[in-house]
């Protein structure tokens, strides 16, 4: 596996970015380089497939990131409705809104505490029992207000 200094090391001199001209103590050999080589349209067009051809190198796989797929891909929403298994008895279920959305994460509330703030609760959408609203009526589940709330 390649190191950061090793791929440093191969980068053209037009790549190294540094605002004056001088030595660089990140290379450890304290070679020269000038700043104003390589202006900043040249970076603005730089192409990640032409520089894994030209390096050689390979580009990760899309698996190593799923913590950003899943946040750009995620269709949720702020203001959306799930049903969402109660913390108290995940055996029930209870419509929440989405408050806000954070990566993969989720604020959510559930539905009846209108503006309420105090039971707001985070949930990670790769583990917790979401489901679209209906859900529980198709699979014969049971939708309960979660404790604290009156339905």
């Amino acid at each position: 596996m390649e190191t950061r200094a090793s791929f440093i090391a191969t980068m053209p001199e037009t790549q190294h970015l540094s605002p004056e001209k001088g030595q660089s103590p990140a290379n450890g050999n304290m070679e020269q380089f000038d700043s104003d080589e390589g202006s900043s349209i040249e970076d603005a067009d730089f192409n990640w497939d032409e520089f894994l051809e030209e390096t050689g190198a390979s580009a990760a796989p899309h698996t190593s990131f799923k913590h950003v797929e899943i946040s750009l891909q995620s269709s949720f929403q702020p203001g959306m409705k799930l049903e969402v298994a109660n913390k108290s008895n995940p055996d029930t279920y209870w419509v929440a809104t989405i408050i806000t959305t954070c990566g993969q994460l989720l604020l959510l509330r559930y539905c009846g505490y209108g503006d309420d703030r105090r039971a707001d609760f985070w949930c990670d959408v790769m583990t917790a029992d979401l489901h679209p609203v209906g859900w529980c009526t198709q699979n014969n589940k049971v939708l309960m207000p979660p404790d604290g709330l009156e339905a």
